[in-house]
């Protein structure tokens, strides 16, 4: 921009003191103006005055001949009556005579004026009333122009700051770009610095934009990437951000935690998301401790009730300053694998307290044998009735270890399946029908189907066990008995629930132990054969209960 030598000396003026120049020269202006004003208007009230006086003077004048001349004051005084502004009037004669109206020439709002001759004296009150208001008026008019230009230039001062503050403002911030040269003013300094930072800000925006379509591509790359390996990974995986929030799931993860859809856990806390069990505060916690877990069992409740036992990898994100970015869980569901090794357990437990069983109770059979049959011979001889009892009462009880010794050779043996089709609820039926007759007033309760595959021989010898030992735990609490048996097909599960003396909770898990009976005349095999049945159908059992209360015995068949 060109400047001819008249504007080049004007630019080089700072703005803002072109603003308070500016604004001065038109505060002074009005002050000017209203100076003017001020005295325009004492100027009227001066003449205003003056012509009142005149006016006033001339009918006292005019009055005053009148009387010089009179011999009857009451004609004056009624002439000088009908004069405009006069409110009063008082004439006294001489040559006699004397008359009067109005208020006296001393009252408030009146003005009076006297003349005296040979004739003697004439007084005049006029009504000032008309000059005081137009007083009043000037001056409140003088005081209303004064104080508004006083306010206005009040308000000049307090706003010239708001109107140079931001052009001050932008020349510092432009002054931190580029230095200024001292004979370019500051509006062309202003305007040129804005139009480079444009310039800038629009080479810049182009980068932005090629570097933004880059990034994009190689963000839509990852992002295929990532939802094929999401897909692709038959463990479950959590993506979980640096506050806690669940940010994406994948398909096996949604099907191990029963998570209908992403959207019922994507965006939402971990506690909410997949509840507050033990799972979710490990992640918790790994989250907050930033510390990665490797290979860390835990267990985890679903929404529809069911106890998982999962493994859990975790890794913390972080970027190149050391924030925390999120943190990846890596998680596989080992019910199964755990459940099997269970199941494994527990056999070779079996096998190994058979294997030892069959061992004794081959010792014991062949001994009672022997005692068997030396006491058989005994009774055939002739012997006091007193020895014959004792021996009777000898054989009684050798039978009875006779008849353990048989149960746990029964319970040692190995087992031979015979699959087929068996309703559950036909099965518990048949075993009932069995044990009603000693029932002794005890009332079942079946409810419930299921179909299975497995050995009809076997598991009503299984179902016959748990049932009579809840039959004879009612009996031994006495009163009114109560056994409930219940079939869930979808699980495939026999739950028997008694009222009976109950058990402690703690001697539960060694019930399965053979010679763990707590009844008087119990071998203690029944539960531990049951476990047998039940494990060799791919299933396990439960027994928990409460002292006095009765016991809960689940066998779940595979």
């Amino acid at each position: 921009m060109s400047l001819t030598p008249l504007q080049r000396p004007l630019t080089k003026l700072s703005f803002r003191r072109d603003v308070k120049l500016f604004l001065t020269l038109v505060v002074g202006f009005f002050v000017v103006l209203l100076s003017v004003l001020l005295l325009l208007l004492q100027q009227v009230l001066s003449e205003s005055r003056d012509v009142t006086w005149r006016y006033w003077n001339h009918v006292a004048d005019a009055a005053a001949v009148q009387a010089g001349t009179a011999t009857n004051p009451d004609g004056i005084v009624s002439a000088i009556r009908g004069r405009q502004g006069v409110v009063g009037a008082e004439l006294e004669l001489r040559r006699g005579g004397r008359a009067r109206f109005g208020p006296s020439a001393g009252g408030e709002g009146l003005e009076a004026i006297g003349r005296s001759g040979d004739w003697g004296r004439l007084t005049i009150a006029f009504d000032a009333t008309p000059l005081a208001g137009l007083r009043r008026t000037i001056m409140l008019t003088s005081a209303i122009v004064l104080t508004g230009a006083l306010a206005a230039f009040v308000l000049v001062l307090l706003y010239i700051p708001r109107i140079t503050g931001p052009i001050e403002q932008m020349l510092d911030h432009a002054g931190e770009l580029e230095r200024r040269d001292p004979e370019v003013g500051e509006q062309e300094f202003l305007i040129e610095t804005f139009r480079k930072s444009v310039a800038t800000m629009k080479a810049q925006q182009e980068e932005l934009r090629v570097l933004h379509d880059a990034q994009k591509s190689r963000a839509d790359d990852f992002e295929r990437v990532t939802a094929a390996l999401m897909r692709g990974l038959t463990s479950g995986l959590l993506a979980i951000g640096p506050d806690g929030r669940v940010v994406e799931v994948n398909e096996a993860a949604r099907e191990m935690l029963r998570i209908a859809a992403p959207s019922d856990v994507v965006g939402r806390d971990l506690r909410d998301a997949i509840g507050d069990g033990e799972f979710a505060r490990m992640l918790r916690d790994a989250l907050g401790r930033r510390a990665p877990l490797t290979r860390i069992e835990t267990t985890h409740r679903t929404g529809d009730g069911a106890s998982l036992v999962i493994g859990v990898t975790t890794v913390p994100l972080m970027n190149e300053g050391g924030a925390l970015l999120g943190m990846l869980a890596l998680f596989t569901d080992l019910t199964s694998i755990r459940s099997l090794e269970d199941r494994v357990r527990d056999l070779q437990a079996l096998a190994d307290l058979g294997e030892m069983s069959a061992g004794i109770a081959h010792e014991f059979r062949n001994s009672l044998s022997a005692i068997l049959g030396y006491l058989k011979l005994a009774q055939r001889q002739g012997t006091p009735e007193e020895v014959t009892n004792k021996l009777r009462r000898a054989e009684e009880e050798a039978s009875q270890l006779s008849a353990a010794v048989a149960s746990l050779l029964s319970f040692a043996r190995p087992m031979a399946m015979t699959p087929e089709e068996i309703r559950l609820r036909e099965l518990v039926d048949s075993v009932i029908d069995r044990l009603e007759p000693s029932a002794n007033g005890t009332a079942f309760h079946v409810s419930g189907d299921a179909v299975v595959n497995g050995d009809r021989a076997l598991l009503s010898r299984a179902v016959e066990n748990v049932l009579r030992n809840a039959l004879e735990s009612t009996q031994e609490k006495g009163g009114t008995g109560r056994v409930e048996v219940a079939i869930d097909e979808a699980r495939r599960r026999i739950t028997v629930r008694d009222n009976g003396v109950g058990l402690d909770p703690q001697s539960a898990a060694r019930m399965f132990l053979p010679f763990q009976s707590e009844k008087a005349n119990g071998f203690g095999l029944g539960l531990a054969l049951t476990k047998k049945i039940v494990l060799l159908h791919g299933g396990a059992i439960r027994l928990t209960g409460v002292p006095g209360e009765g016991a809960v015995v689940e066998m779940e068949l595979g």
